[in-house]
């Protein structure tokens, strides 16, 4: 098992080859009357209770103002959905009560949806922008670019308030933490500079007020080894609990070897999602909202905690291991130092799990979110 990457250092960190790169935008617009009577159809008889042909004509004008500025890739959403996205060798999108997810390959796939139902009304308007091509990451800036002239265009067409219209820059590498087990050799060096570093090294000048958060999440098996080491009591009314309290305590012990001074542990089948408390005097929290893990964290003043979240009633394939950067973790522009704390401190506790780095896979996702009104 092997204890800490091998080629590393406090300004970069060595990824695989293999790592993935996803970027999209995701913005959010007040759904208003006013806007409505501006977008529906004259005979307004039409939209008194169906919203159908103000969503569609809608969405029409938002695709023509793509196409426009040459995006292929975006969604229309009108259902009050969270939309997520990964990357995926096959295009296709998974939705439940609460979630839309994309899967897609910026390299060869387009995607080109709408999301409504006449009957209900949105609370917000969500736009998705995903990125493609190739170096996904290098060119981000230029993708956020072109997106916001699209927005400008289409507010101007919809005579909305700019000042409304709320941008999130989402972007991730994605990776195996044990590829070169596997048998990945090659790897490439990352700084894993913040957003508005590497926009502002390329020229590109973001509002004055940026929100920002960057952090990691993984994806853990429990493998039946680890499982079967754990004596449970099922007199009990949660008897899988002492098993999720062991992986946090485990992970608490060897965050602590590395210098990770939170984390929190979701072994409940929800999906966790993190968001920026809106100011310092947020108490971060976690809190259950339908099939929605949501976890809030201050970066500015961040808690040092160790949080868990589980059913006990229900015995978890897999858990998610959430770690939030702090501002503490912001060095030489970027976050790499921080991301080799985590991967040093996953690597030690799939020791303490039993996993095995050349059958089992640890999904690593490294988040770096911006968020800004147009």
């Amino acid at each position: 098992m092997p204890t800490s990457r091998s080629r590393s250092s406090a300004n970069k960190i060595y990824l695989p080859a293999s790592t993935r790169e996803n970027q999209y935008l995701l913005v959010d617009i007040p759904l208003t009357d006013e806007l409505i009577a501006r977008i529906q159809p004259s005979d307004k008889s039409l939209c008194t209770e169906n919203f159908s042909a103000f969503y569609y004509n809608l969405s029409e004008l938002f695709f023509n103002v793509c196409d426009n500025f040459e995006l292929r890739n975006a969604a229309f959403i009108a259902n009050d959905k969270l939309p997520k996205v990964h990357f995926n060798s096959e295009e296709y999108q998974v939705e439940s009560a609460q979630r839309i997810v994309f899967f897609y390959d910026p390299a060869l796939h387009t995607v080109r949806q709408s999301y409504f139902h006449g009957k209900h009304r949105a609370k917000k308007i969500k736009l998705l922008f995903l990125a493609s091509g190739e170096d996904v990451r290098l060119n981000s800036p230029r993708f956020n670019a072109q997106v916001c002239q699209v927005l400008k265009t289409f507010a101007e067409k919809t005579e909305l308030d700019v000042s409304t219209i709320r941008i999130r820059d989402h972007q991730h590498l994605t990776f195996d933490l044990f590829a070169k087990e596997k048998g990945c050799q090659r790897s490439q060096g990352h700084k894993l500079r913040a957003i508005p570093v590497r926009y502002e090294s390329q020229e590109l000048e973001l509002p004055e007020t940026v929100t920002e958060i960057s952090y990691a999440v993984a994806t853990v098996p429990l493998n039946n080894e680890f499982k079967k080491s754990v004596s449970l009591d099922f007199s009990c009314d949660q008897p899988f609990t002492p098993l999720y309290e062991l992986i946090n305590q485990k992970l608490k012990a060897a965050a602590k070897q590395f210098g990770v001074s939170s984390s929190a542990v979701i072994a409940n089948g929800l999906v966790p999602i993190v968001r920026q408390s809106n100011n310092d005097e947020d108490h971060e929290a976690i809190t259950r909202v339908g099939e929605i893990q949501k976890l809030t964290y201050n970066s500015e003043n961040p808690q040092q905690d160790f949080m868990l979240s589980c059913d006990g009633d229900a015995l978890a394939n897999e858990v998610y291991i959430v770690i939030a950067a702090s501002k503490e973790n912001f060095a030489k522009q970027g976050y790499a130092k921080f991301l080799q704390q985590v991967e040093n401190t996953l690597i030690a506790l799939a020791n303490e799990l039993s996993i095995n780095p050349e059958k089992d896979e640890i999904l690593m996702r490294m988040h770096q979110h911006i968020s800004f009104n147009l």
